[in-house]
């Protein structure tokens, strides 16, 4: 794309850099969450500078952020409370297939799409970013009942949205998903190995190195996984949740710094995803076409996660009921999964530009309903700037 301002490219990435990672903390104070205000950044530069148009040092950046993210996000999900809930995780995983199945199959009979595209386009509708939700949890005034109801019907949403993406990428190749499955099953065989040797022959002689393993690990991971034709958050989820089984990591002395620093770093990167995003937001999806559907399945789709998650709270969790609604809500947002399925759907699809800006117009709304329906936080208290 033609730059329009022209600027030396280290004065583009000093400026761009210092907004991103300072601009969005003050339009918290607007209810602008910090993946938004990243994401219009980018817009904003490739569309009206014409800069960082395919990148290579910010998608670099960008795959830092999610790979460290989904990273952490695995490393949250604790094994026993899943096994204790196991019967309503269940119950809440097959409807979550279940529905992105059923609206697949709309998808495809109505707008004339492939049942593979089609089962994409609604996993990025159905799929919850729980990292997302998750960091704003304490700013809802949410009871401790309350909110750990949610994390785990986020993390259930996240784990079959996952589970269908990675099989949903290989549809039109059987023999590519076989050996994806072969090879992503002899990497949780050897990952935690991998970890104990790392736990007894090197960290005693690197002070403070876990989270640099972490990450490395993590990142190679993500690069392997979409190398199988997946996505990178795929293999950052995996070594996430077998670290989270090691005590070291996760319930040790030194747990607490693991976790702030790991917190940290994401916190850092994260944005460069946002921004990454927002840069394949070209001119070509800012169409009147683009946004009509973008309203209407907001209209449709946002109501029906809402009445769906509060029917399972009902039959499965009847003491709730009260509380629905802002229960729900809390369940809307799927920033990080929305992007990560636009993005696939651009490259690997190239599916046309009005079906992918209703997504991102879908995405946004659904992201910062929250924000408007919890409208008398404390302002200081909102914060989204971990995912």
């Amino acid at each position: 794309m033609e730059t329009i301002i022209q600027l030396d490219v280290e004065y583009q990435y000093l400026l761009a850099v210092s907004i991103l990672l300072l601009l969005p903390k003050p339009l918290l104070r607007f209810r602008v969450p910090t993946g938004i205000s990243a994401l219009l950044l980018g817009v904003f530069c490739v569309n009206f500078l014409g800069w960082f148009s395919g990148d290579q040092f910010i998608l670099t950046l960008a795959r830092l952020g999610i790979t460290s993210l989904f990273l952490y996000a695995g490393m949250e999900i604790e094994i026993d409370d899943l096994r204790k809930n196991f019967k309503p995780l269940v119950k809440s995983v097959l409807q979550s297939l279940g529905l992105i199945l059923l609206i697949a199959g709309i998808i495809s009979y109505g707008v004339a799409l492939s049942f593979q595209i089609s089962l994409i386009i609604s996993i990025a509708i159905f799929t919850p970013s729980a990292g997302f939700i998750l960091s704003s949890l304490k700013s809802y005034e949410l009871t401790e009942d309350e909110m750990f109801w949610i994390k785990l019907k986020a993390i259930s949403k996240e784990i079959s949205a996952i589970f269908a993406l990675f099989v949903a990428l290989q549809l039109d190749d059987l023999e590519g998903l076989v050996r994806a499955n072969v090879l992503i099953i002899a990497a949780i065989f050897v990952l935690p190995y991998l970890f104990k040797f790392y736990l007894k022959y090197i960290a005693p002689h690197a002070a403070k190195g876990e989270v640099s393993f972490l990450v490395v690990i993590a990142l190679i991971a993500g690069v392997l996984t979409k190398k199988l034709g997946t996505h990178y958050l795929v293999g950052a989820f995996i070594v996430g949740i077998i670290a989270g089984q090691f005590n070291h990591f996760m319930k040790s002395e030194h747990s607490q710094r693991i976790e702030d620093s790991l917190a940290a770093f994401y916190t850092i990167f994260v944005p460069f995803y946002f921004f990454s995003a927002g840069l394949m937001v070209t001119k070509s999806f800012l169409t009147i076409e683009g946004l009509k559907y973008g309203v209407l399945i907001s209209l449709i789709f946002i109501p029906v996660r809402i009445v769906m998650v509060s029917l399972s709270i009902k039959y499965f969790k009847k003491g709730f009921w009260k509380d629905h609604l802002k229960i729900s809500i809390s369940l809307v947002p799927n920033l990080i999964f929305g992007l990560v399925i636009i993005g696939i759907l651009k490259d690997k699809f190239e599916v046309d530009a009005s079906i992918l800006s209703a997504l991102v117009i879908y995405t946004v709304l659904a992201s910062v309903l929250p924000s408007l329906y919890f409208k008398k936080l404390p302002i200081e208290n909102y914060d989204h700037s971990r995912s």
